[in-house]
C-alpha cells in the first residue's frame, strides 16, 4: 500500500501505526526528507518543532494525524481515504478550525461519518507542495 513512500512519525504515534506502515511497504525517514509526516498530538515536542520550523511556516510541509493510517488499514486502501481530512493543525489553530468545520475527524465518535474524496480531489491542489506532502 505504501511502497516507495517514506514517513516520519512523532513520538506521539503508536508503534502499531509504524509497524503497519512498514508492513505495507513504507519506509521511515527524517521529517525533512519524508513524504508523509504523522503525529497524534499537535502539542508533542517533536511536532511543535516542525510547526515552528521555516519549512512549515513557508507552507513546505504538512503534518497529518496518524488516524489516517488506521482508516487506510480498515479500508485496506489509501486511495479511498481523503488525506486532507487528516491534516493536523497546530494546537493554537485547532479551535478556529473546529469553529469552521466542527469536530476534527480524529475527534469523531462515529467512524461512519469519516469523509471520503477521490485521489484527484487531494492531489490537484497539493501537487506543488514539497515532497513532505504525498507525491503521486
Amino acid at each position: 500500500m505504501f511502497k516507495s513512500r517514506s514517513a516520519w512519525f512523532s513520538s506521539s504515534v503508536s508503534q502499531e501505526c509504524r509497524t503497519f506502515w512498514i508492513q505495507q511497504g513504507g519506509t521511515i525517514a527524517g521529517w525533512r526528507g519524508a513524504d508523509y509526516l504523522f503525529s497524534e498530538d499537535a502539542a508533542c515536542a517533536d511536532t511543535l518543532r516542525i510547526f515552528e520550523s521555516k519549512c512549515f511556516l513557508r507552507d513546505k510541509v504538512t503534518v497529518f494525524h496518524s488516524l489516517f493510517l488506521t482508516t487506510c488499514e480498515g479500508r485496506q486502501s489509501f486511495k479511498s481515504v481523503c488525506i486532507g481530512h487528516y491534516v493536523l493543525p497546530p494546537a493554537s489553530v485547532q479551535d478556529e478550525v473546529r469553529h469552521v468545520v466542527g469536530r476534527l475527524i480524529w475527534e469523531s465518535e462515529d467512524e461512519s461519518s469519516e469523509a471520503e474524496c477521490s485521489q484527484d480531489e487531494f492531489t490537484e491542489g497539493d501537487k506543488s507542495r514539497s515532497k513532505c506532502v504525498i507525491q503521486w
